[in-house]
């Protein structure tokens, strides 16, 4: 019984291990519960700063749609130099937190010292940026988003499209009513409407159709439907450029043919067809006032050949100041042939070029160039410009169809016509045609359009390719695809220098809404 007494005894004496063990887990599950509790709580600030920064960013973003918004009610609306407060974002409440939105104009680089803020007295000088340089004009706002005192902000550039943004541009895609014989038609002005037939007056000719073979490398805008015609073997048309997110902006297409296709940025993107309207301007006589004052002015008929930074003019007026066979460069860069006080006796028809050339057309603002050159220039003529002869830069002299270097930009506007020369008689193309012709300029025919003289007569002489931009009223043919073909094969490629520069003093659409070009973050105020 002792012993039994002792051994019962013993045990009692370590009863204290199993309250050391219990202590032992007890202090373990909090520790891990203590980790876990600070894990979740590290990782839920973590979150709460990620949602944070999120809305705020948001916020920044609703601050610049609602001044895009103020600005497409208004396009002056940037002259009032409007800044916002603090501004709720709509149904943005969250637990207790609101996202807020607050913008404002910043100055332009090229502001005035003395003046480094938005100036309603002078708004231009103050905000648009590149009224001092070839740029074209741009300005900025400054937007800020915050969310429980988490702020990002963002710096939109706001600018209005222009032809220099896209490598072909049209109004109507209906031929001239000029070049559609005598008398000529009055009702061509008219876009294509899918849901009426005719979709466009009859007496308006046939569509002019993008075929098999020509390619659009680059941004394009059509205020009307495309014309998709026949493709070359499996092969249509080609808007825009591989590799490049280059925009392709039309109401819609048609089909000109059966089984006809047509291929955007070489794969199967979508036309953009809520793009904003650019308006053309009715005239280019802003460019004769410049042309008048520090510029050459021309009358009659005109000649120029380019030749690096000189050109030789010949006019078939004689007497006419700045003429010869080594005359300087413009200063301003604008050069300008007018029509003599006589008139122009002659009514321009592709058909029946031959009948518009020398000496018939000698006292119409006809302008003929051919050359290269090596600084920016505008050409603009009160009737037509007429294209005779390769058209480039020194630095792609040799070696047509590399894309240009340096700053050097030519601009070609008419008011009628930008033409190439074709002369052919009975089916034969004439002397001076050109085969595969290079021209590397911005085009813009301001009432009628770009086009080759005589385009259905003759054999096919290759390709046209047009480095830079071409804009028109209505859409010029430049060849036929039926029967073997006359004319040329279309290849317009962008010259991405006219993104950002222009030459000098080139219209612009007479109105259009402004588009956030860019926008950038900013850790600190830019």
């Amino acid at each position: 019984m002792t012993s039994m007494r002792t051994i019962s005894r013993r045990w009692r004496d370590e009863s204290g291990v199993t309250v050391l063990l219990a202590l032992f887990v007890l202090t373990l599950t909090t520790l891990i519960l203590g980790a876990v509790y600070q894990a979740v709580t590290n990782d839920t600030q973590g979150t709460r700063l990620n949602l944070d920064q999120s809305r705020a960013f948001a916020a920044a973003q609703a601050g610049i749609a609602q001044y895009t918004y103020q600005l497409n009610q208004n396009p002056n609306y940037w002259q009032s130099c409007k800044s916002s407060g603090q501004v709720a974002v709509p149904n943005s409440t969250d637990s207790g937190s609101t996202e807020y939105y607050s913008y404002h104009p910043v100055p332009a680089t090229t502001a005035p010292l003395n003046d480094q803020r938005c100036d309603t007295n002078n708004p231009t000088g103050t905000m648009i940026e590149g009224i001092q340089s070839a740029q074209p004009a741009t300005f900025r706002i400054e937007s800020t988003g915050t969310s429980n005192n988490v702020s990002r902000s963002i710096v939109a550039e706001y600018k209005q499209p222009s032809f220099l943004s896209f490598v072909y541009y049209t109004d109507y895609e209906a031929s001239d009513p000029v070049t559609l014989g005598s008398p000529a038609p009055t009702d061509c002005a008219v876009h294509y409407n899918p849901n009426t037939t005719p979709h466009r007056p009859a007496d308006c000719g046939s569509p002019i159709s993008f075929v098999g073979g020509d390619s659009i490398n680059g941004p394009m805008h059509s205020e009307d439907y495309l014309a998709i015609g026949c493709p070359t073997g499996a092969q249509g048309p080609i808007f825009g450029r591989a590799g490049y997110d280059d925009p392709v902006e039309a109401p819609g297409t048609y089909s000109t043919c059966s089984g006809s296709t047509y291929t955007v940025n070489n794969s199967a993107k979508a036309l953009n067809t809520t793009a904003p309207s650019l308006t053309p301007p009715t005239t280019n006589g802003t460019l004769l006032t410049l042309a008048s004052s520090g510029g050459y002015v021309y009358t009659g008929r005109t000649t120029i050949v380019l030749s690096g930074n000189s050109m030789s003019v010949t006019t078939a007026t004689a007497g006419q100041s700045n003429t010869g066979p080594a005359v300087s460069w413009p200063a301003n860069g604008v050069i300008y042939v007018k029509t003599a006080s006589t008139g122009c006796p002659v009514t321009y028809s592709p058909s029946t070029a031959n009948n518009d050339y020398p000496p018939a057309d000698n006292n119409c603002g006809n302008v003929y160039v051919k050359g290269n050159y090596t600084q920016g220039l505008t050409i603009a003529s009160d009737n037509d410009v007429i294209i005779n002869g390769n058209v480039t830069t020194t630095t792609t002299t040799g070696v047509n169809g590399a894309p240009p270097t340096g700053g050097q930009l030519l601009g070609l506007v008419a008011n009628d016509f930008v033409r190439v020369y074709h002369p052919c008689t009975g089916g034969t193309n004439g002397a001076g045609y050109m085969t595969n012709p290079y021209i590397y300029a911005a085009i813009l025919a301001v009432n009628h359009s770009f086009i080759v003289d005589n385009y259905s007569c003759g054999a096919q002489m290759g390709t046209l390719n047009v480095y830079g931009v071409i804009a028109q009223l209505y859409r010029g043919p430049v060849g036929t695809s039926g029967g073997g073909g006359t004319g040329y094969l279309k290849n317009y490629v962008y010259d991405d220098r006219l993104a950002y520069s222009e030459p000098p003093y080139f219209l612009n659409p007479t109105s259009t809404a402004w588009y956030v070009a860019r926008d950038t973050e900013c850790d600190t105020y830019c």
